[in-house]
């Protein structure tokens, strides 16, 4: 028995990694045979409108005939498409263009009230609404913090938060009606926060507009106490409540599907208790998320077997109905998730390990004090694994898998190793860094090379750039370091880089086991140049 009217996957488009039209087909063929109703397909700036060349600019984007495409294959496999657009943040893309720079509060954030913005926003329902033929749209209004203070005060008086975006609702639904949407969906974190407002709980249901779905979310919080709080507050303010999770895949590598699981599931006993319409998993990909969309298919499995009432625990879970539904068994796909755990241990914490041992710095050894010992060997054994799976459609994510552990294989000790040699004067030692230098800017080139095949392979390619200047920028790293070494040996040339020791990460990671350390992307600012 359906637990929920609706089960839903949100995938973010937008961030820098656009997955193609044959992908999406491939993605909505999967939802179907695991049991889902809707896909909503996260797009800021990720469609193009006829009239504003500059939306969208030279980061992907679907065309009309595109989203049409799209939306007829999703009818013939049962799947109900949903735009989800950003009509008032996360717009900071635009932001930068002097012709989009008037209609903006903050970077991020549209100046709420002002007309020249309603004309654009009803161009981008237009482009949305002629592609897709749902009459359900999802407006987002999240994290809108900065609303109201910035060039919304050089014409207006000062306004409270909530009220303004009730207002930008009240104009924003209006132009929905136009094009026939019979419902408007948004996040509810602006509108349930909690702190001092006038406008209350009451009020704003009051002034939803009829048929609307405020969209309580969280992704990480487990505890049932915190959650009821959470769809007590939606269930005040909309008749129709709905939560989303998420799986966790714009970390690394790997989706994190132990930790997204676990999640999920207890928030889906908490929704069911509450009688939440709607549950959708969303799948971010914050930061041009290195993961696989595929990745994720096990956090997305277990989701639907719980919502349609064919488990209560993973441990019921049947991996036969996953293998026929998405072409490979449930524990393969799921091992790409060890490219952040390679010590394969039991643990439900988030984790991005991938990350940070590729990206931690040769020579100034960032995460050298947290790497831990036998890494190296786990991610060989890794590698070879991943070997004995690089046949069939799922291949070329094995592949990049397989090339990258060999990679980590090498990098995980080869900061510390050039240290030491350098900290003991030990020419010997110098000379095999400089040896094993060479062998990761090889395995570096490779992996660049498997990655660039995934990447085009599922998506769009605007973005891949980034990984060209991600990993081009380690490789560079190691021309670099062999360099400086020979440098030293030739004349005793200082690296400043290695004189002294290695401080602590500075920070408290959260509590993990091994190698399974999350660290914030934020810190490795350098190598993201999105």
């Amino acid at each position: 028995m359906k637990k929920f009217k609706k089960l839903s996957a949100l995938l973010e488009t937008s961030s820098g990694i656009t997955p193609n039209v044959p992908t999406l087909k491939r993605f909505i063929k999967i939802l179907s045979g695991f049991g889902y109703d809707r896909l909503y397909i996260g797009m800021a700036d990720a469609y193009k409108i006829e009239s504003e060349p500059r939306f969208g600019y030279k980061r992907g984007g679907y065309t009309v005939s595109d989203l049409k495409e799209i939306d007829e294959y999703a009818k013939t496999c049962g799947i109900e498409v949903v735009p989800q657009i950003q009509l008032l943040g996360h717009l900071h893309y635009l932001s930068k263009y002097p012709e989009y720079q008037g209609l903006f509060d903050t970077k991020d954030t549209l100046i709420v009230g002002d007309e020249r913005v309603y004309e654009f926003i009803e161009k981008m329902i237009k482009a949305v609404s002629e592609g897709l033929s749902s009459r359900v749209i999802h407006i987002g209004l999240d994290e809108t913090f900065g609303i109201g203070t910035g060039n919304y005060l050089k014409n207006n008086p000062p306004a409270d938060k909530k009220e303004l975006i009730l207002r930008h609702i009240e104009r924003v639904n209006a132009i929905l009606e136009k094009y026939g949407y019979e419902s408007v969906e948004m996040w509810g974190d602006m509108l349930l926060e909690k702190g001092e407002s006038p406008v209350t709980l009451e009020e704003i249901r009051s002034r939803l507009p009829k048929n609307s779905s405020v969209i309580v979310w969280n992704y990480e919080v487990k505890d049932e106490k915190k959650l009821s709080e959470m769809l007590s507050d939606g269930e005040k303010v909309a008749d129709k409540l709905a939560f989303a999770g998420a799986v966790w895949k714009w970390l690394g590598f790997g989706a994190n599907n132990a930790f997204s699981t676990d999640c999920i599931l207890e928030q889906m006993r908490v929704c069911e208790k509450f009688g939440v319409e709607n549950y959708l998993v969303t799948l971010w990909a914050d930061n041009v998320s290195p993961c696989s969309v595929f990745a994720a298919l096990p956090s997305l499995f277990v989701a639907a077997e719980y919502a349609n009432g064919n488990i209560e625990s993973i441990d019921d879970l049947n991996k036969d109905k996953f293998l026929k539904a998405a072409g490979i068994s449930y524990d393969d796909i799921l091992s790409l998730d060890f490219l952040d755990n390679p010590f394969k241990e039991v643990s439900l914490f988030r984790s991005s390990s991938s990350v940070w041992v590729l990206y931690t710095d040769i020579l100034l050894g960032n995460f050298d004090s947290i790497i831990p010992s036998g890494a190296a060997k786990a991610y060989l054994a890794l590698a070879k694994e991943y070997d004995g799976k690089v046949e069939g459609e799922y291949g070329y994510l094995f592949k990049m898998a397989s090339s990258l552990a060999k990679l980590l294989a090498v990098k995980a000790t080869l900061p510390s190793k050039i240290r030491k040699a350098y900290a003991e004067k030990d020419r010997a030692g110098i000379e095999r860094s400089i040896s094993l230098l060479r062998k990761l800017k090889k395995k570096s080139e490779n992996f660049l090379n498997a990655y660039e095949e995934y990447f085009l392979h599922d998506n769009m390619p605007f973005g891949v750039e980034i990984y060209h200047l991600r990993l081009g920028e380690l490789i560079v790293r190691c021309e670099y370091a062999v360099r400086r070494l020979k440098a030293f040996l030739d004349r005793g040339a200082k690296i400043e880089e290695l004189e002294g020791g290695i401080l602590p990460l500075g920070y408290n990671p959260m509590p993990t086991i091994s190698c399974s350390i999350m660290v914030d992307p934020k810190l490795l600012v350098s190598y993201c140049l999105s």
